[in-house]
């Protein structure tokens, strides 16, 4: 590739991976493999530069290639492993990665959503990431994901559901002064 060429993917590159990023972490919720995701794809869109710049949409490409990779490891079996962190570990990775938090203390709240998100069934991940952390349409995502709109409208609900009720269930254990056995001695009654 020329240097103009490369210039032009820097750019391109530099303003793209915080997005990327983000859309990776969702659904993966590992920054470690997000990371690798990441690098792989812009590999992908290097290898294919001179004819995605050309098209003008190189950041939906970019994505589409991501979404792609996320899905096809997720087929892997060697993927499909239980990771456990102890709360100091996680604790060390939130300060770690500093750059998911706005300075209002709403780290906490970003990081209990991605492990929501992370215990959603694939297709709906794919659905809710792509709507709510992307924000695309309807029609977007599901040209994106090969399916119908309506499809991806009841893949949103269904995910939107299981957030919904996620989150209730997380903000319940939560609550100060009542412990497990008073919550249950409190059901019985």
């Amino acid at each position: 590739m020329s240097s103009y060429s490369d210039t032009s993917f820097d750019d391109f590159a530099a303003a793209a991976i915080p997005r990327l990023r983000r859309v990776a972490y969702a659904w993966c919720h590992d920054w470690h493999h997000s990371d690798d995701i990441v690098q792989d794809t812009l590999e992908r869109v290097y290898a294919a530069w001179a004819r995605v710049r050309r098209n003008g949409e190189e950041y939906a490409y970019a994505r589409t290639t991501l979404v792609r990779r996320l899905i096809s490891e997720n087929r892997r079996a060697w993927r499909r492993h239980e990771t456990t962190m102890t709360a100091d570990a996680f604790a060390e990775a939130a300060d770690a990665h500093h750059a998911i938090s706005d300075g209002t203390g709403q780290v906490d709240t970003r990081l209990d959503t991605t492990d929501l998100l992370a215990r959603l069934p694939l297709r709906q991940r794919a659905v809710a990431v792509l709507r709510f952390v992307e924000e695309l349409p309807v029609a977007e995502v599901a040209e994106l994901l090969g399916c119908s709109e309506g499809t991806v409208k009841s893949q949103a609900h269904h995910a939107r559901m299981a957030l919904r009720a996620g989150a209730q269930a997380s903000s319940h254990d939560g609550l100060p002064g009542q412990s497990a056995s008073t919550s249950r001695r409190t059901e019985r009654s």
